[in-house]
């Protein structure tokens, strides 16, 4: 608008609904300015009026001064929109946003007179549209980041939509559960007619029609490797999810899958190689067992824990009746009992093994002796933890002792008295004949006698044999050394071979070499036990075996020679059966890390970032991925663990804490997640143990999620500790299906789970009591459980109170 110079401006300027200055042409002083203008300048009245215009606003003369020169010049307006300006206003810098106008006022001789500014401010204006644009742009990011993440997840995930439940979108993953199939657009079971007629269709359909989830994990689904084809077994974990649309009406299914066709066939290997630990276990427990020697272990207690047949036949006693009893339980005078808990007193005392003869009564042959040798049994911190031992009868060999030393003395006195009757002799061939005949009848004694200790010795050697042993003997003096025929060939040489010492030793792996020959050093100048699994090469077959090899320092009786000895045995299929197990399953639980933390990250940024959304589903969705997510950490770090404790690399960090707040923390976190039974915490009160809270934490958590997991719902678990001398006990109770005796036995077993029909449908791997078990022995502490079949259980665990 141009104002003719003249006109009556002041009272419209005034009154003008938008900001108007006024300026003097060739001063640029300003003569009117309404209040208006005042607002969007941000400036009293006296500093605008009367004063330089490019002085009030001296931040925008660098921008906008030339325009106004160019308007006073040419008498033509300028017109800026929406234009970004930085104003000291009230006293502050700010940036606003103003549409303006430089409008020339003329006189009557059409000369510019003056400048009329024209300012209308568009700050809040420009800042809501500018906020809405962002708003709308953040959406689109995330809606394609959302869309990203299905693509990108290590899980298949596939969304169905509407009545006939088609294919809308499908991710890498779920399309290679069934390559070279077309699926987007096709409805679920014209692409998989296999599901037709299963259980698994009427799962579906009715999550669809209910809009209830529904959740399965190692479900049998056969599926065809191609479109037609024929079926193959296979086994998924998955979820079905209501999809809904804007109006909560269920319009769709979102799928979420994991093929764990993999590890279920890993369970299996499990469960067939721990048969065949089983096997072997039984294998050597029926050699020892039908040994003619008897054998036995007893712990630091005096309390017999394991003995094999032939002791039970000497004692006239059954298993049930033997072991858990002492000495005197089994007939021990007391002079026997307390020299056999002084020698174990001895042993644990010196960690050096043991050899004596004792008399003891027979259930059926009467007084016998007997020839034992006591061997220490060491933990894994090397500390003696029991006593095994080996006792031979050796009545009949001490009754030929007697016998020969009798026909020795005999001997001597008949020399004796031809020495001192020669010439009687010569004279008295009667007497002469009869001493021969005597001499005869010794020597048939002597020759009864040796036949007999060879005959001893040939049955040893039958037994050894019949155990496919090797066995050696060094004189540690002369170091003469002998190799059985099965030593030869477990070494890689021919059963008749003449092989020393250095040869076999020549045969163990170059890495081993160095730590045998130290034991061995060890034995001959110490006296130490000889026990070390090692790997040897064939000498021939250039093959690799694992040999375990046990040996001891003994003194030969009566004699002054003394003699490292023992036994070696194949334990090649048990080694690698281990190192197997071990290796496969660090390596995939290892491998399984990676994607699941990457899964982790994305599920938790789609957690935070949907918690606020409109739609209740996908904040659910991500709040169920993020526990499921949680659990699979879960699993895999328990088998991490197991892997690391099999190889001696879980760490134990302890450190002070109170166990009671522990408990509370792990109550509290189960409890978000859990809401089908009533979790309850009695009688604790602030216990502090110095212990790896981590590792505890894990132990508490695994009973309590074992006593949900094996009770119904509405069940309660019941949580204790209490002191106990200078011990705590906690408790976990439920209200569960109980525990066989059987199964009580081997609960704590790795791998072990309850095979029953009420526990099919149950998901785990059995390493969770065996593992919690490791970590409560490793922190000197105690692990138990009582239960009945149906009345639920009760797991126990102590631990050591923290020393002041």
């Amino acid at each position: 608008m141009v104002f003719a110079d003249g006109e009556d401006l002041h009272k419209t300027i005034l009154t003008a609904p938008i900001g108007i200055c006024v300026l003097n042409a060739d001063t640029l002083v300003t003569e009117i300015v309404n209040d208006k203008f005042l607002q969007v300048a941000g400036k009293h009245y006296d500093e605008v009026f009367g004063k330089r215009y490019w002085e009030v606003f001296s931040e925008t003369r660098p921008y906008h001064e030339p325009a106004m020169a160019d308007v006073i010049k040419t008498g033509e307006p300028f017109y800026g929109n929406e234009v970004e300006v930085t104003l000291t206003r009230h006293g502050h810098i700010e940036n606003i946003f103003v549409t303006f106008v430089y409008s020339p006022v003329k006189d009557k001789a059409g000369k510019v007179s003056k400048v009329s500014v024209w300012v209308l401010e568009n700050t809040q204006q420009v800042t809501e549209r500018e906020k809405e644009v962002a708003e709308k742009l953040a959406f689109r990011r995330e809606r394609d980041r959302f869309k990203s993440f299905f693509m990108q997840a290590p899980a298949g995930i596939c969304i169905l939509r509407g009545p006939q439940l088609v294919y809308e979108l499908v991710n890498p993953v779920y399309q290679q559960f069934l390559p070279g199939r077309t699926l987007l657009g096709r409805p679920i079971f014209e692409a998989m007619p296999e599901l037709v007629g299963t259980p698994l269709q009427d799962i579906i359909v009715n999550v669809y029609k209910t809009g209830v989830p529904f959740e399965m994990n190692e479900l049998l689904v056969p599926i065809a490797e191609y479109e037609g084809g024929p079926t193959q077994d296979r086994y998924f974990s998955f979820s079905y999810q209501p999809w809904r649309d804007e109006n909560d009406h269920v319009d769709g299914i979102l799928a979420i899958a994991f093929d764990v066709t993999g590890m279920m066939t890993v369970q299996q290997q499990l469960r067939e190689a721990r048969e065949q630990a089983d096997r072997q276990k039984r294998i050597y427990e029926t050699i020892t067992s039908e040994t003619p020697d008897l054998m036995y272990v007893w712990d630091l207690d005096y309390k017999f824990t394991y003995v094999n047949k032939a002791l039970l036949n000497m004692w006239g006693k059954t298993w049930d009746t033997a072991v858990g009893y002492g000495f005197r339980d089994h007939g021990y005078e007391e002079w026997h009992a307390t020299m056999h808990e002084r020698e174990t007193d001895k042993i644990v005392a010196t960690k050096r093994p043991l050899r004596g003869e004792v008399a003891f009564p027979h259930a059926t042959l009467g007084r016998r002796i007997y020839d034992y040798i006591l061997v220490p049994v060491f933990n894994e911190h090397g500390e003696v933890e029991a006593i095994a031992g080996t006792t031979r009868d050796v009545s009949e060999r001490k009754l030929l002792e007697e016998e020969l030393a009798k026909s020795s003395e005999e001997l001597q006195a008949i020399n004796e008295e031809m020495a001192a009757t020669n010439e009687e002799q010569a004279a008295s061939n009667e007497e002469l004949t009869a001493t021969n005949n005597q001499l005869a009848l010794v020597n048939e004694q002597l020759l009864e006698a040796r036949q007999k200790v060879e005959t001893s010795e040939t049955a040893l050697h039958l037994a050894i044999e019949a155990s496919d042993s090797g066995t050696y003997s060094m004189n540690t003096k002369t170091l003469e050394f002998y190799a059985s025929p099965r030593l030869k060939e477990l070494h890689g040489f021919g059963r008749d071979e003449n092989v020393t010492y250095e040869d076999l030793v020549g045969q163990i792996r170059e890495d081993y070499r160095q730590i045998a020959h130290d034991k061995v050093q060890a034995v001959l100048t110490k006296g130490t036990k000889f026990d070390l699994t090692f790997p040897v090469i064939g000498f021939h077959d250039g093959k690799q075996r694992w040999l375990r090899s046990v040996g001891t320092f003994q003194q030969v009786t009566n004699s002054s020679d003394t003699y490292f000895a023992g036994i070696t045995n194949d334990v090649t299929e048990q080694k690698e059966d281990d190192q197997r197990k071990n290796d496969f399953i660090g390596m995939v639980s290892h491998e399984l890390k990676t994607p699941l933390t990457s899964l982790t990250a994305i599920v938790q940024v789609a957690n935070s970032k949907l918690k606020n959304s409109e739609d209740p589903f996908l904040a659910g969705a991500m709040e169920k991925a993020n526990l499921q997510v949680k659990r699979m950490s879960k699993m895999i770090n328990g088998f991490l663990n197991v892997s690391r404790l099999e190889s001696a690399k879980l760490l134990i960090d302890k450190k002070a804490f109170d166990l009671h707040g522990l408990i509370e923390d792990v109550v509290k976190e189960t409890a978000l997640t859990v809401s089908t039974h009533q979790i309850t915490v009695h009688q604790c009160d602030s216990v502090t143990v110095n212990a790896d809270a981590d590792k505890i934490g894990s132990v508490v958590t695994n009973l309590i999620s074992n006593a949900i997991k094996y009770s119904p719902k509405g069940k309660s678990v019941e949580i204790t500790c209490e002191l106990v001398g200078d011990k705590v006990h906690v408790s976990v109770k439920d209200e569960g299906i109980g525990l066989s005796t059987e199964d009580k036995a081997k609960v704590f077993e790795r791998y072990f789970r309850v095979e029953s029909s009420n526990t099919r449908h149950i998901s785990g791997f059995g390493i969770g009591l065996y593992l919690s078990a490791e970590i409560i022995h490793r922190h000197d502490g105690e692990i138990w459980v009582d239960s009945e079949p149906g009345e639920g259980s009760t797991f126990y665990f102590s631990l050591p109170l923290a020393k002041e």
